[in-house]
């Protein structure tokens, strides 16, 4: 099973003294469950950072922190061949330049959640906080951000954007959609579309529900998710409790299939439909909360997954595209 969001990078670089122990975790959520994903890096305030995961302000360096894990990585052989994967980067709160971006790619970037849930210098997340003087949605910075992205060929994750920024994001990409292929017209050369096609904006909410399932402000209205899926875009639909349920009592696997039914409903198909763990249990702050904050773990989810869809009579065809074909064409990865 592909997991379109689970933050591996940011484990290894705050257990970077316990290599065992990263080892064994490792070993565990590989072993014939987990065949590839997103792995991610993510970033929050400097307090949170110190807070929840021990990594202190003057260590905080997209690039080096990316250096270190990839070196961690190959020295210990973290990640076997047989996986399928890209990294990503969960905040762009630290990024010092757009065209940063362009190291970060030569490192193996493919997948950016321009904020997360705070705002930074290139829009403003779902946390609802107070914004003085500031307008909600993309900043002309992130504007520039986006076209950067699109271009060298790296997914957009909406997943922690408001609406507000959702919505200018999905406007920037149709923007520069419109503008390419008029270019692309007018230009009309034989092969310049096989020499621009890498241009196409790529679009996906990681790991995000529906709103109209359980409506929290990081799911996705209807519109929201018709508006991935016109853009070729995925959906990860996530196994945190409180992001199909607000109901603690609920059952939580009959909750997290009526996620995947409803888009199923709306799109009229599963074309667009993927699975993300977001599995915190490596967090050492609250372990009671993160223990049990998941529906699946990664250690089991793929066998759990493919039990749930075969009993809520999804096709064989229909199973596969959800575990792994919607992200290997989305993504352009392969293997199941």
């Amino acid at each position: 099973m592909f997991d379109c969001h689970y933050d591996l990078l940011t484990y290894i670089y705050m257990n970077r003294k316990s290599i065992t122990e990263v080892q064994e975790h490792c070993t565990r959520i590989f072993n014939n469950n987990i065949t590839g994903g997103i792995f991610n890096l993510f970033y929050m305030s400097e307090q949170e950072m110190y807070d929840e995961l021990g990594i202190e302000a003057k260590d905080i360096n997209i690039i080096e922190n990316l250096k270190v894990v990839k070196d961690i990585i190959k020295r210990e052989n973290l990640i076997p061949n047989n996986i399928k994967y890209i990294f990503g980067i969960e905040g762009l709160d630290y990024l010092k330049r757009i065209s940063d971006m362009e190291e970060l790619y030569s490192l193996g970037v493919r997948s950016v959640n321009p904020v997360w849930n705070n705002n930074n210098k290139f829009g403003t997340g779902v946390r609802p906080i107070k914004i003085i003087n500031k307008q909600k949605g993309l900043t002309k910075l992130g504007k520039k951000l986006i076209k950067k992205l699109i271009k060298l060929g790296i997914a957009i994750d909406v997943s922690h954007a408001d609406e507000e920024t959702f919505w200018d994001i999905i406007e920037e990409c149709e923007k520069f959609t419109k503008e390419h292929n008029n270019s692309l017209y007018t230009n009309n050369q034989e092969n310049s579309y096989l020499q621009n096609k890498r241009l196409r904006p790529k679009v996906f909410a990681s790991h995000s529900n529906c709103k109209a399932i359980c409506n929290v402000p990081r799911n996705l209205t209807d519109k929201q998710i018709r508006a991935i899926a016109n853009l070729g875009g995925i959906i990860g639909i996530v196994s945190v409790k409180n992001f199909c349920s607000k109901d603690s009592n609920a059952n939580f696997e009959k909750e997290y299939i009526k996620h995947i039914l409803h888009i199923k409903e709306i799109l009229k198909n599963v074309d667009n439909i993927a699975l993300a763990t977001d599995d915190m249990t490596y967090y050492k702050i609250e372990p009671d909360y993160y223990q049990n904050m998941n529906i699946f773990n990664q250690a089991s989810i793929s066998e759990y997954i493919t039990k749930l869809l075969q009993e809520n009579d999804f096709s064989e065809k229909e199973i596969k595209q959800i575990k792994y074909e919607n992200y290997n064409r989305f993504l352009c990865v392969s293997g199941d």
